[in-house]
């Protein structure tokens, strides 16, 4: 019987059991590569899928059913150019109070509309075949998810509510910090990648129209904050607001002590 999906599970410098337990299903094929980067193991899964569509990329962390994959594959089996992703429920059984409003700040109205727009931080994502012709191959970013979601306009990208995909959450605000650097640094890497791919320089777009552009929208942003903010929202988005700032501003200072010592 010819199978109904093929599944890749791509291995390239894991430490913990990911083969292992990969190969105790049958019908997965479990690849080793040497290149260290995701971005290899999504092309390599992408080259070993040949002509299958539609299409998922599945990080290995986190949890989803068959039931939630089978609805994004039927949303994704379409002639249209759609990218797709899952809901998003996060774990935070046993996390720390500051950890659990963070988190919560996420489904707040502010947050939620936004994160709605958007694939990234969810784990899983996915392209219909008209969708998947937008790039040619992943770069080398942190930020995979980034850069699948700016290949789409708003209209082109669904979250689909049937699929549900549970993403386990630090205990600790420590922890949290340094998982939310490493964002913040891959956020900084990709932003530079669109500002080359862009080449905003080189198009000749006069400084004060980008600002213009830049301030019009985060007025606009400004306004409907104000209209979706809750009274009961404001500590879940003050915990949110405070560790998003704690990493820009040891981002800040890193950057200032690198700076130091190349000079020196």
């Amino acid at each position: 019987m010819k199978e109904q999906y093929a599944v890749f599970v791509i291995c390239n410098g894991c430490t913990d059991r990911t083969r292992e337990v990969a190969e105790e299903y049958e019908g997965i094929r479990v690849i080793e590569i040497d290149e260290i980067g995701k971005h290899f193991a999504l092309n390599e899964g992408d080259r070993l899928a040949g002509d299958i569509f539609p299409r998922l990329y599945c990080d290995a962390d986190v949890g989803i059913d068959a039931n939630s994959l089978m609805q994004l594959i039927e949303g994704l089996t379409t002639d249209e150019t759609v990218a797709a992703g899952p809901t998003v429920s996060y774990d935070v059984e046993g996390s720390s109070w500051g950890v659990k409003k963070y988190y919560e700040a996420l489904r707040t109205p502010i947050m939620a509309k936004w994160l709605d727009l958007h694939l990234m931080g969810r784990g899983v994502y996915g392209a219909s075949r008209e969708a998947r012709k937008r790039f040619d191959t992943f770069p080398p970013l942190f930020a995979d998810d980034d850069f699948f979601d700016s290949r789409y306009n708003d209209e082109e990208k669904v979250v689909v509510r049937g699929a549900v995909v549970s993403i386990w959450t630090p205990v600790s605000v420590r922890e949290l910090l340094k998982a939310e650097t490493r964002v913040a640094l891959g956020n900084r890497q990709f932003a530079a990648f669109l500002k080359e791919e862009k080449g905003v320089d080189a198009v000749g777009n006069p400084t004060a129209t980008i600002v213009r552009t830049s301030l019009s929208m985060k007025m606009k942003t400004l306004r409907q904050w104000s209209k979706d903010f809750r009274v009961v929202d404001f500590v879940p988005l003050a915990a949110y607001l405070t560790l998003t700032g704690s990493t820009r501003i040891y981002l800040a200072l890193h950057k200032i002590r690198q700076r130091q010592v190349n000079w020196r």
